[in-house]
């Protein structure tokens, strides 16, 4: 199943393989997991719910979660993700893109940012927590 940028999606559910102890348990409570018909899908537990989002930034596919904390995502206390190298913001809970697109991207005389192209929201997915397992399952 392709992502839909900036709305959810609603395939098959599917199990992540994760539960939310793990989560919790993780580097910055961040996961990344690659599912079928979903692709590579990022979980974050933050403020106490669970978000999942792809892990391709809406502009190039780059990674949204890297293997260094230089490419990995920034998350903001408003629910929001930030691209690790084009500074492009999107609402975690709905998938929207926020503010200036591509922010980190030079600005070229002339021709301003040209290869920004237009402002894309990230792949968001519905997410359940088992509530006697705490398996977590994205829909």
């Amino acid at each position: 199943m392709t992502p839909t940028r900036g709305r959810a999606v609603t395939p098959r559910a599917a199990s992540t393989g994760v539960t939310l102890r793990e989560l919790k348990a993780a580097p910055k409570s961040r996961v990344v997991v690659d599912l079928d018909g979903y692709g590579k899908v990022l979980l974050k537990e933050f403020m106490g719910d669970v978000y999942a989002v792809s892990n391709k930034c809406p502009h190039l596919g780059l990674s949204m979660q890297g293997k260094t904390e230089l490419l990995s995502a920034k998350v903001n206390d408003d629910c929001s993700i930030v691209c690790p190298a084009h500074g492009s913001t999107s609402d975690m809970k709905t998938g929207a893109a926020i503010g200036e697109w591509c922010p980190n991207l030079p600005t070229l005389p002339v021709v301003g940012k040209p290869f920004a192209g237009e402002p894309q929201g990230i792949a968001t997915y519905a997410v359940t927590v088992d509530e006697s397992s705490g398996a977590i399952s994205i829909a």
